[in-house]
C-alpha cells in the first residue's frame, strides 16, 4: 500500500469516528439551549430532525467500522493461542514459528510485532527453496505491516459495505500488496518457480483478520502474473478513500453550516 494510500486511510478512519459525535453537536447544543425539558417534542422539532438525520447517517458507517474493529480485537485471542501453541524454527536467514497442521500454511499475523507462521504439513512438503520464497514473502508483509493496514482497509469496507463496488476496492488493495509481496520476494532472490508452486501447495488462507497469508488474495492473478510480469496491476485506492471521505466530513459540515444560519434566525439550534 503506498503512502498517499495509507495516509487517505487513516484520514477516513479519523473522519469516520469522529463524523457521528461532531454531526450531532448541534442537537445536543439546542437540547441544552432548552432545559433537556420535554426531550421528546425537542428532537421532532421540525428544525431539529435534519441534523438527527445526518447524525444517524453518520452513525452507520462508523458502526460497521467499529465492530469489525471490535472482532479484530477479539482475534488476539487466536493469537495468543497461536503463539502458546508452536515452536520458534529459524534458517539462515528467517525466524518463524511452526504450527502443527496437516494444511500447507504460511502467513503473517500480529499488529505491531507481526510474526510468521508455518505449519508442520508446509515445512515437510515445500522444499528449501519453495519454503525460502514463502518466507521471502511473509518478510514483505512484515516489513510493509501489511496486516494492521488491511485490517484497518477490511474494518472500512466493512462500515461501508452498503457503497457500491467497496468490496471490489478492498479486493483490489489486498491484491496489490499480495503482489508487492512477491515481487519482494523476486527481488530477494526467489525464483518464480519456486514461489508459483508455493502458492499453489498453499490450502488455506489463515481465518483470522489480523493476518496475512501467502494464499490471501487472487491467486489466479498472482499466478499469471508471475508467468507474466508485465501484468499491470489494480489501480491504487487513494481517489476513492478521499472520496468516501468527503462523503463522511460533507454532511457533517453541512450540519454546522445549517445549524450557524438557523442561529441568524430564531431557532435555538447554534455552535
Amino acid at each position: 500500500m503506498s503512502r498517499s494510500s495509507r495516509l487517505a486511510l487513516v484520514i477516513l478512519a479519523a473522519a469516520l469516528v469522529l463524523a457521528p459525535a461532531i454531526a450531532v453537536h448541534p442537537v445536543v447544543v439546542h437540547l441544552h439551549a432548552t432545559g433537556f425539558s420535554n426531550l421528546f417534542s425537542a428532537l421532532t422539532h421540525l428544525r431539529v430532525l435534519p441534523y438527527l438525520g445526518i447524525a444517524l447517517a453518520s452513525a452507520l458507517p462508523a458502526a460497521g467500522f467499529t465492530i469489525a474493529m471490535a472482532r479484530a480485537a477479539r482475534g488476539m485471542r487466536h493469537l495468543r493461542d497461536l503463539m502458546r501453541g508452536s515452536q520458534p524454527a529459524h534458517t539462515a536467514e528467517f525466524r518463524y514459528r511452526v504450527i502443527p497442521a496437516d494444511e500447507v500454511l504460511v502467513f503473517t499475523a500480529g499488529l505491531l510485532r507481526p510474526v510468521t507462521f508455518v505449519s508442520t504439513r508446509a515445512e515437510r512438503s515445500l522444499g528449501e527453496a519453495g519454503l525460502r520464497a514463502a518466507l521471502l514473502h511473509e518478510e514483505a508483509h512484515r516489513h510493509s505491516q501489511d496486516v494492521i493496514w488491511r485490517l484497518l482497509l477490511r474494518a472500512i469496507g466493512h462500515g461501508f459495505a452498503f457503497v457500491p463496488r467497496i468490496t471490489e476496492l478492498v479486493e483490489s488493495e489486498t491484491l496489490r500488496t499480495e503482489c508487492a509481496a512477491d515481487d519482494y520476494a523476486i527481488r530477494g532472490g526467489a525464483r518464480r518457480l519456486d514461489l508459483f508452486e508455493a502458492i499453489v501447495s498453499a490450502s488455506g488462507a489463515p481465518a483470522s483478520s489480523l493476518a496475512a497469508g501467502l494464499t490471501g488474495a487472487d491467486i489466479e492473478f498472482r499466478l499469471t502474473r508471475l508467468v507474466h510480469p508485465e501484468m499491470p496491476l489494480p489501480g491504487r485506492p487513494t481517489r476513492s478513500l478521499l472520496t468516501l471521505t468527503a462523503g463522511v466530513a460533507l454532511p457533517t459540515a453541512a450540519a454546522h453550516v445549517l445549524a450557524i444560519a438557523a442561529a441568524v434566525g430564531t431557532s435555538h439550534l447554534v455552535m
